[in-house]
C-alpha cells in the first residue's frame, strides 16, 4: 500500500514537471485589452493567475455553503448530543435492571425517554423498571405501546404474554402468543407458548407445531410424533359416554391417522381398538391388537383384546389368547395375560408355568409387582387351598412395588382416569406437560427390592391367618390377579373374598 502511494506521488510530480518543461519550451505572451486596460503577461504567469482565481472561487463557494448549512448543522449537533446522552442513560438503565436497582432503573428510564422520545428501547426499559417495582399496570401500558410499534411489536407481545401468564390469564396469553406467531413465524418462544396453550385448551395446534419445527425447537421426526399424539388425544375425546356415532367415525379417522404417523404409539392403537369395539367391529379390533403384539405388547392392549368378547367362557378365552402367544411367546406381558387367563380357567399347571416366568422376569427387572404377588397367591389358594402357601405371597404383595400405570415423567403424578382410555391423555392434568405420560411404575419415597419367597420360607410354620387380609396401605393392583377358581357357588366366592380382600375385581383381568 505504501509503495503504491509513493509511486502515485512521483507520477503526479512527473506530470507537473513535464507540464512546466513543456510550457518553458514554448514561450509566449497573453495580452488582455479590457475597459481601457492592457495587460500583457507571459503564458506561465497567466496560467498561474488563472489557477489562483479558480481556487479563490472554490473557497468562496465553500464559505457560502458552510454559512447556509450552519442552522441545520447546529440542530443536528444538538440532536446527536441528546441521542448520545439518551443512549448513555439507556445503557446505564439496562445495567441497573440487570443489577436489580429498580429506583435507579426507573430514573434512568425517565431520562432516556425524555432524550430519545418514544424509542422502543426506552419503552422496554421503562416496562422492566415498572415490573421490578411491582407496578404491573404501568408495565402493561408500556408493553402495549411496544406492541403497536412495527419495529418492536415482538418485544411488546412477549411482555404482554409473560404478564398474562404471571397473573394466570392463559386466554390472554394465548391471544398474544398467537399474534406474535402470526407476525413473526420463526419466533420460537411464541410457537412454544401458543402450542402448549392450544393443546391444553383442546384447540387446533398444527400451525404452532409446524412453527416449532421451522424454528428448530424439535426435529421433523419429533414433530411427526407430536402430531400423532395430538391426533390420538383428539380421538380419545370421542370416547366420552355422550359421544354419538358420527363423532366415533371422526375419532376413528383421527386414530388411524395417528397410527400412520407413529405405528409404535400404544395409546393411539388402544384408543382405536376401543373405538372399533364401541362401533361393534370386534374382529377388526382384535386384528389390530394381534398385528402389534409382536413388537409392542402392552397390558392395556391385552385388556382390550379380552373386552372384545366379554361373555366368553374362561377356556375359550384361554384359547383365543394363544393367538397372542404365537405372536410373542416369551414376552413378559404374554406370560401375564396367559397366566391370568389360565387362573380363570382353572388350568393350574399352565397358570403356574406362565406366572413363574413372570415372577422371574420381574425379579430380574428390579422387583415383583403387587399384581404378580396377588396372582401367585390366587394360584396357591386355587390349586392347593393351603393358607400357609398363600400367606407369604400376600405378605409380599403388601410390600411389593406398585403396578405400572401412566405416570408423568416430569411431575411424577399419574394421569386421570378416563372412559376406556387407560388413564392416558396427551396433557398431564397436574403439570400440563405435553406427551409426558409414560407407562411405568410409580416412584415411591422408599422402594425396597422384593425377593421371591423361597420354598423353605413358605414351608416354615406361620400363625394361622384368620382371615387373610391385604394391609390397608397396599396399593391397588394395576393387573388384578385374583381370578375365580373352578369352584363355584356362594360359599366359594365368600371364601375367596375373605382371603384375598374385597378390593380385587375378578371380572377385570387387566386394569
Amino acid at each position: 500500500m505504501t509503495l503504491g502511494r509513493t509511486v502515485w506521488f512521483f507520477v503526479k510530480v512527473a506530470v507537473v514537471v513535464a507540464a512546466a518543461v513543456w510550457l518553458a519550451d514554448r514561450p509566449g505572451h497573453v495580452s488582455i485589452d479590457w475597459l481601457g486596460y492592457n495587460i500583457d503577461l507571459a503564458v506561465g504567469t497567466a496560467m498561474a493567475v488563472l489557477v489562483v482565481f479558480i481556487l479563490l472561487l472554490y473557497l468562496l463557494w465553500r464559505l457560502w455553503h458552510i454559512l447556509a448549512r450552519a442552522p441545520s448543522d447546529f440542530v443536528l449537533f444538538r440532536r446527536n448530543r441528546r441521542q448520545a446522552k439518551g443512549f448513555r442513560a439507556l445503557t446505564k438503565g439496562l445495567v441497573a435492571v440487570a443489577a436489580g436497582d429498580a429506583a435507579e432503573a426507573k430514573r434512568l428510564a425517565r431520562t432516556a425517554h425524555g432524550l430519545l422520545d418514544h424509542s422502543p428501547l426506552t419503552l422496554l426499559l421503562a416496562a422492566q423498571a415498572a415490573q421490578m417495582e411491582g407496578d404491573e399496570h404501568a408495565a402493561l401500558r408500556y408493553f402495549e405501546a411496544l406492541s403497536k410499534n412495527p419495529e418492536a411489536a415482538l418485544l411488546g407481545l412477549r411482555g404482554l404474554t409473560t404478564a398474562a401468564l404471571k397473573r394466570g390469564d392463559e386466554d390472554a396469553a394465548l391471544t398474544h402468543a398467537e399474534a406474535a406467531l402470526h407476525a413473526h413465524p420463526h419466533a420460537e418462544w411464541a410457537a412454544e407458548t401458543a402450542h402448549r396453550l392450544q393443546v391444553k385448551f383442546g384447540k387446533p395446534a398444527e400451525e404452532s407445531l409446524k412453527a416449532l419445527v421451522r424454528a428448530g425447537a424439535m426435529s421433523a421426526k419429533e414433530g411427526q410424533h407430536r402430531r400423532a399424539v395430538l391426533l390420538a388425544e383428539r380421538a380419545r375425546l370421542h370416547l366420552l359416554p355422550e359421544t354419538h356415532d358420527a363423532d366415533l367415525d371422526a375419532g376413528l379417522r383421527s386414530a388411524r391417522e395417528a397410527l400412520k404417523l407413529d405405528s409404535a404409539l400404544v395409546p393411539a392403537r388402544l384408543i382405536l381398538a376401543h373405538l372399533l369395539l364401541r362401533l361393534g367391529k370386534k374382529r377388526e379390533a382384535t386384528r389390530l391388537i394381534e398385528q402389534d403384539w409382536d413388537s409392542n405388547p402392552h397390558p392395556l392392549l391385552a385388556r382390550a383384546y379380552l373386552e372384545a368378547e366379554p361373555g366368553e367362557r374362561p377356556l375359550d378365552r384361554m384359547k383365543r389368547l394363544e393367538r397372542l402367544q404365537r405372536q410373542n411367546p416369551e414376552h413378559v406381558e404374554t406370560h401375564r395375560a396367559l397366566g391370568t387367563a389360565a387362573l380363570a380357567a382353572g388350568l393350574w399347571g399352565e397358570a403356574r408355568r406362565h406366572l413363574e416366568k413372570l415372577v422371574a422376569a420381574e425379579r430380574a427387572g428390579g422387583g415383583l409387582s403387587h399384581g404378580t404377588c396377588r396372582a401367585m397367591a390366587a394360584l396357591e389358594d386355587g390349586e392347593r387351598t393351603d393358607p400357609k402357601a398363600v400367606r407369604p405371597w400376600l405378605d409380599a404383595a403388601a410390600e411389593a412395588q406398585p403396578d405400572p400405570a401412566w405416570i408423568c415423567s416430569v411431575c411424577g403424578h399419574p394421569g386421570e382416569a378416563g372412559p376406556a382410555s387407560g388413564h392416558w391423555q396427551a396433557v398431564c392434568p397436574h403439570c400440563a406437560g405435553i406427551d409426558t405420560l409414560r407407562w411405568q411404575r410409580p416412584v415411591l419415597p422408599t422402594a425396597d427390592i422384593l425377593l421371591v419367597p423361597s420354598p423353605s420360607s413358605a414351608a416354615e410354620p406361620a400363625p394361622e391367618p384368620t382371615p387373610l387380609e391385604i394391609p390397608q396401605h397396599a396399593p391397588e393392583p394395576t393387573i388384578p390377579a385374583q381370578i375365580p377358581s373352578p369352584e363355584t357357588g356362594p360359599a366359594a366366592e365368600k371364601r375367596l373374598e375373605t382371603q384375598l380382600g374385597p378390593s380385587v375385581d375378578a371380572a377385570r383381568l387387566i386394569n
